[in-house]
C-alpha cells in the first residue's frame, strides 16, 4: 500500500530533512508518526501526497511512483489520498453540506451521486443533522468531524490526518480517535497520523514509527508503550 524505499529529502535551501527513510505500511493499517518538531513528519507527509519529491529513493503509494509523477498527473493521484490537517481548512463560506460536496464536485462526480455521498459520510461522522450549518456555528469537534466527512468523501485508499486532534480537548480528541478508528474497521482505509499527543498514542496503542532528526529512530508495533520524550 505503502512503501518508501531508502528515501532522502534535501530542499533547494540546503536543508536535509530525511535519511535513508525504510517502511512499509499494508493495506488497512492505522500507524501513528511521531517526532518531535523538525523531525521530518510533515516533509515525510509531503511526499505521500506528492507535495514534494524525494531527492533520492522511491516513494510507492498505492503501486504509484510518487517520484515519477508529472505535476499534470498529481491532481489524479491525490484521489487516492484523503488529508486531515489540524486547523480543519473549511471554507467558511460554505455549509457543512457544500464543504463536502466541494470536494467531490472537482473530481467531476455527477450531483445525484454527490448530493448521496455527502449525506452518506455525515451520517458517518455524526453530524446528519448539520448540513445547513456553517464552520463558524460548530464546535472544534464538529469542524473536525466535517475535515473528516470531507477527507473520505470519494472512498480515498489512505487517509493522512495531520495532528487531527491538536486543537482539540482529551474528550473530544478521543471522539475523533474513536471516528477514525471507525472509518479505519469499517472502510479499510490505511490511516496514518501525525501527532504530538502521547496520550492518545498510549491510549488507542498501534504501530508507532519514530522520527528524529530526519531518521527514523523505532519503528515500533502496536500495542507498545511509548516513552513522552519520543
Amino acid at each position: 500500500m505503502i512503501e518508501c524505499s531508502h528515501v532522502y529529502k534535501r530542499y533547494k535551501s540546503g536543508t536535509n530533512a530525511l535519511y535513508d527513510i525504510n517502511f512499509k505500511v499494508d493495506q488497512g493499517e492505522f500507524i501513528y508518526i511521531i517526532g518531535p518538531t523538525g523531525s521530518g513528519k510533515s516533509t515525510l507527509i509531503k511526499l505521500l501526497d506528492g507535495e514534494e519529491l524525494p531527492t533520492k529513493g522511491e516513494v510507492k503509494v498505492v503501486g504509484i511512483d510518487v517520484g515519477n509523477l508529472r505535476k499534470s498527473q498529481v491532481p489524479s493521484y491525490r484521489r487516492n489520498i484523503g488529508v486531515v490537517f489540524q486547523d480543519y481548512k473549511l471554507l467558511p463560506t460554505k455549509t457543512v453540506f457544500e464543504n463536502i460536496a466541494y470536494a467531490l464536485e472537482v473530481i467531476n462526480m455527477k450531483k445525484p451521486m454527490i448530493k448521496k455521498r455527502a449525506k452518506e459520510v455525515m451520517d458517518v461522522v455524526g453530524l446528519g443533522e448539520k448540513g445547513n450549518s456553517f464552520p463558524s456555528e460548530l464546535s472544534g469537534g464538529q469542524q473536525q468531524r466535517v475535515a473528516i466527512a470531507r477527507a473520505i468523501a470519494n472512498r480515498p485508499k489512505v487517509l493522512i490526518a495531520d495532528e487531527p486532534t491538536g486543537n482539540l480537548d482529551p474528550g473530544k480528541s478521543d471522539e475523533i480517535m474513536s471516528l477514525l478508528e471507525k472509518i479505519n474497521e469499517t472502510y479499510g482505509t490505511t490511516i496514518l497520523m501525525v501527532t504530538h499527543d502521547m496520550t492518545i498514542v498510549n491510549k488507542h496503542r498501534k504501530r508507532t514509527v519514530v522520527l528524529e532528526n530526519g531518521h527514523i529512530m523505532a519503528d515500533l508495533p502496536g500495542g507498545g508503550y511509548v516513552r513522552h520524550d519520543q
